[in-house]
């Protein structure tokens, strides 16, 4: 048994990013406490690698892969199958009408030997076939059945892997998103009868929604495709429906959630989690490590303008590309760099070097991938931040730690880090200019001011250095953890 089990989708330690980088700090941070993982992910990879050096106290790591199942070929005797099928379904659709307290009730059906149906008594038996066709007549409005069939099929299958999951024996499990981790955490607290914790960096399923609405991995019928919409379409409506369900599971059965902006915790209310249970501790930063890196001097070389982070859609790189061309336009001897790995959406990477290509910045945009960053933050005036969404992004916290102003898309908390929460936070005054969503005009105009204006860039540059020593440094807010990870455990 150790003392905490994360349970991860999609993050430490295979992938880099700003979550991870908090997972990793949260555990070296405290070596007395032994950790294990559950790492929730798609397929397995053998060619994926650790992102991260593993700490001495990660005893265990344990694979989900949501889509690697089995078609056993094990059936339920027919009479205890027809029985079990049924009352499966009369709790799936209790769920479903918002009576969460049935979910429990569920897990025996996939969890418990003497009751457990099969893969097989689930997705191919004739009980489950008749289950779904009463379903689709019920629910399928005017779609036809083939498109409902494989829908739920593609829904289904991971959820089946999930709830049965085996489970790592732990003191305390601590979810790091809703979702399928926030399923097997949810089940981790009703069958091991041990507390779970739930931290959010950003509302999963508001992410969802941004994704959803603009998939063209979920099928939408020919008649629809040339019809201009208000609405999603019926099964991105599904899927959504799914993910909301799922959230609401986890706030249910989570005994503290944190999260690390006001923002945040407003949409995990409306989402359905309890206010009660609901509490604010912002990420932090390790201040020793950017007290020592130099700030670049005006006259030292041209004006050099980053941006940090992942080359993915979300990011709205392309954002930032078609910032970069307005001023150049401006100030045709500024420089501009995009710093960070490529290889989470190559498609999407190719895409913005191309619009680099395209819009005549070849030689003054430059993508140079994963860096370390000690090494360029001496090199450049400011950094931006183009993102669709974000929860609390770390890069801001770096960049005003090192003294660096940050221009950032008025998303999750980088209003709250850039002018500051709470009343004393905001006297320190603004360490960065916030713009629009897909603005490359506001964007642009941004940049400009911070570089044509020394004595602002200077104010933004000391207000950054303040804010982050005095509220987001990473001791005082990892105590916090402590102390509550202590108080769940005892």
């Amino acid at each position: 048994m150790t003392d905490v089990c994360l349970i991860l989708e999609g993050t430490y330690p295979f992938v880099s990013g700003g979550v991870s980088t908090w997972i990793h700090q949260l555990i070296s941070a405290m070596p007395d406490l032994r950790f294990s993982i559950l790492y929730v992910s798609p397929f397995p990879n053998p060619r994926r690698e650790f992102k991260y050096k593993i700490p001495a106290n990660v005893i265990d790591i344990q694979d989900l892969y949501l889509h690697d199942y089995r078609r056993e070929g094990a059936r339920s005797w027919p009479c205890r199958r027809r029985r079990a099928v049924a009352r499966l379904g009369e709790l799936h659709e209790a769920v479903f009408a918002g009576r969460e307290e049935a979910f429990a009730q569920m897990l025996p059906f996939f969890r418990d030997p003497r009751q457990a149906l099969t893969f097989w008594d689930i997705f191919r038996s004739q009980e489950a076939w008749e289950q779904l066709v009463s379903f689709y007549e019920r629910y399928g409005e005017d779609v036809s059945f083939l498109d409902f069939f494989w829908t739920w099929r593609s829904m289904y299958l991971p959820l089946h892997k999930t709830l049965q999951c085996p489970i790592p024996s732990a003191r305390l499990y601590h979810t790091v998103s809703t979702g399928y981790a926030g399923i097997v955490a949810s089940m981790a607290k009703l069958t091991q009868d041990r507390p779970m914790l739930l931290t959010e960096h950003g509302v999963y399923t508001y992410e969802r929604l941004l994704e959803i609405s603009q998939a063209t991995w979920i099928y939408t019928p020919q008649r629809d495709r040339f019809r201009i919409q208000r609405e999603l379409s019926y099964f991105k409506r599904l899927w959504l429906g799914f993910f909301n369900l799922v959230g609401r599971l986890c706030y249910q059965n989570a005994d503290r959630i944190i999260t690390l902006y006001e923002g945040n915790r407003t949409r995990e209310i409306l989402s359905g989690a309890p206010a009660d249970r609901i509490s604010i501790i912002p990420n932090g930063i390790d201040l020793d490590l950017y007290r020592d890196i130099p700030l670049k001097t005006p006259d030292a070389g041209p004006r050099r303008v980053a941006y940090i982070g992942r080359i993915v859609s979300i990011k709205d790189v392309k954002t930032f590309i078609h910032a970069a061309r307005l001023v150049a336009d401006a100030l045709p001897d500024a420089e501009f760099l995009v710093l960070g790995p490529d290889d989470e959406e190559p498609e999407y990477a190719r895409e913005c070097r191309e619009l680099a290509r395209t819009m005549g910045l070849t030689r003054s945009l430059k993508f140079l991938g994963k860096v370390e960053m000690r090494d360029y933050y001496p090199q450049v005036d400011l950094v931006v931040l183009t993102s669709f969404s974000e929860a609390q992004p770390y890069v801001i916290l770096e960049a005003n730690a090192v003294g660096l102003p940050v221009v950032a898309t008025d998303v999750g908390a980088c209003r709250e880090m850039l002018e500051g929460r709470l009343p004393e936070d905001r006297r320190i005054g603004p360490s960065g200019l916030l713009t629009a969503v897909a603005n490359p005009e506001e964007t642009a105009a941004a940049i400009l001011r911070l570089l044509k204006d020394q004595d602002l860039w200077s104010a933004m540059s000391e207000a950054g250095r303040h804010r982050t020593l005095h509220f987001y440094n990473q001791d005082d807010l990892i105590s916090q953890y402590l102390n509550l990870y202590e108080q769940m455990m005892r």
